[in-house]
């Protein structure tokens, strides 16, 4: 079913609870009706002013309060087994589909691979196109293949997860021309019928008695989610506002050269090797540079999680709170000599 609304709240629609207007608001459930969004005349308004697609809004801010195009969501909520054997299960989840609510069901019929994903705000689809990440777990691990609608010739194409170019916190449909092409649709995940816990990050193993138990296992990530970062739905926030930055060898020196100056003591500091150089936690940099728990209008750095920006009372502007992002990234480049990219995408 293809619904078009008209000027409605954007609100409801990002997980920041920034307020504002939207021209149009498109929800659909199947590629079919994505055909006629953009081959019948009926919609020639809404499409020529631009359509973006969403999923709960969980990594955009509307700087602006006046949205004059449209945006797009997926209404389905369908997942069905489409393969299996006494080693795993497919799965093919519409890209509507919460990522919890995909967690959820993963962990009730003892399917592992993303138990180390949950509460993670977000859909399926927008987990496809970000490469969502947490506790050592990226959503990429688990897919196979990703279902999408062809803009260009209005057909149904698959790409094989080894074509989709992910890597951290990025993939094929992050980029144009793809980003303007190719629209989610289904995913299907491979979810394996035996344990595989992944406990090795931060305090997963001590909180988890049974390692074989996912639900235990989801149950811990859960409580330390919960322990750190504010709770959609009470607290506007985008989750994890900053990417980690990666540094190449000589980036890594110009850095310690950068905080030494700045007598900034970098004991401790948390350094992982990945392909490509070596990953920061930027929640360490900005924890360092003095932000965890600033306040600057209505817009606030979480007390508990400085790579988390909100809107605290309810009152923010998407304006107020880039701002307060521009700031924080601003100093932790003249502390540090390192450039901090937003995961967030400024609408």
């Amino acid at each position: 079913m293809l619904v078009v609304n008209r000027d409605v709240s954007l609100r409801p629609l990002n997980t920041m609870d920034v307020d504002g207007t939207l021209r149009y608001l498109v929800e659909w459930e199947t590629a079919e009706d994505l055909g006629r969004l953009f081959t019948d005349s009926t919609y020639a308004d809404v499409v020529d002013g631009g359509v973006k697609f969403i999923g709960q809004g969980s990594n955009l801010l509307f700087v602006s309060r006046d949205y004059r195009g449209a945006l797009a969501k997926c209404a389905s909520r369908a997942i069905r087994l489409v393969g299996e054997n006494d080693k795993y299960a497919d799965l093919e989840v519409s890209a509507g589909v919460a990522l919890d609510d995909v967690v959820a069901y993963c962990c009730r019929h003892c399917l592992w691979g993303l138990e180390n994903l949950s509460l993670i705000p977000g859909t399926a689809g927008g987990a496809a196109v970000q490469n969502v990440g947490a506790y050592g777990v990226e959503f990429k691990d688990v897919v196979v293949k990703v279902n999408c609608y062809d803009r260009e010739t209005h057909r149904i194409v698959s790409f094989d997860v080894g074509d989709i170019g992910y890597a951290y916190r990025d993939s094929l449909f992050k980029h144009s021309p793809a980003k303007e092409r190719y629209i989610v649709v289904s995913t299907i995940l491979r979810l394996s019928r035996s344990p595989q816990p992944r406990l090795n990050y931060g305090k997963l193993d001590a909180l988890v008695a049974d390692k074989n138990d996912i639900v235990s296992v989801r149950e811990a990530v859960i409580a330390v989610r919960r322990s750190k970062l504010p709770e959609v739905g009470k607290t506007g926030s985008a989750g994890s506002f900053f990417k980690n930055p990666i540094l190449t060898d000589q980036q890594m020196e110009l850095m310690l050269a950068q905080a030494s100056r700045s007598g900034i003591d970098v004991t401790g500091m948390p350094v992982f090797d990945v392909a490509g150089g070596r990953k920061l936690s930027a929640a360490w940099l900005i924890d360092r540079a003095g932000w965890k728990g600033v306040e600057s209008g209505h817009a606030r750095v979480w007390p508990t999680q400085p790579l988390v920006l909100v809107n605290a009372d309810g009152f923010a502007t998407g304006r107020e709170i880039a701002d307060l992002a521009a700031r924080i990234m601003d100093d932790i480049s003249m502390k540090f000599n390192v450039r901090l990219e937003t995961e967030v995408e400024y609408l």
